[in-house]
């Protein structure tokens, strides 16, 4: 369900949203995920997440979205913190900064589904090379910043 927002657009989850913003401990690259046609901001890259549900925190939603669309197991993550992303007064956006052993084959098993074409990990100077989700676009320059500082 989308929300219609003071700032003229539609956001989708009535409680927000959130991204897992799946990194390795030693901050090579982020995992993102190309997002198929059949979504809003399709053919873009962005993060694994979506709408919060009732009775989540933003953790739980975007391990949960990652689970679903990745096959992303949350007992192989370690979240560490949460991010603020996109507020507005009706909606808000959480990056979940989590991380995980970066595998040798880059690409996750599950990251074909109807919401995405692929998802992989990308090097961390390489993410800003791809097309990326406007608002992901907007704050990756500030989450780069954060992941480079945490190492």
């Amino acid at each position: 369900m989308y929300v219609n927002c003071s700032c003229g657009g539609r956001h989708w989850g009535p409680r927000g949203a959130a991204g897992l913003l799946l990194t390795d401990p030693t901050r090579t690259g982020v995992v993102l995920q190309h997002r198929s046609a059949n979504v809003h901001q399709g053919n873009t890259w962005g993060l694994m997440g979506g709408a919060i549900e009732r009775g989540e925190d933003p953790a739980a939603a975007a391990l949960r979205e990652a689970h679903e669309e990745s096959g992303v197991a949350a007992s192989t993550v370690t979240v560490l913190r949460t991010v603020p992303g996109l507020r507005h007064p009706e909606w808000s956006y959480t990056y979940v900064l989590a991380e995980a052993e970066r595998p040798d084959d880059p690409d996750l098993p599950g990251g074909l589904t109807w919401e995405s074409d692929r998802t992989m990990w990308v090097d961390l100077d390489a993410v800003d090379t791809y097309p990326l989700h406007p608002s992901l676009g907007a704050d990756w320059s500030r989450l780069q910043d954060l992941l480079d500082a945490s190492r």
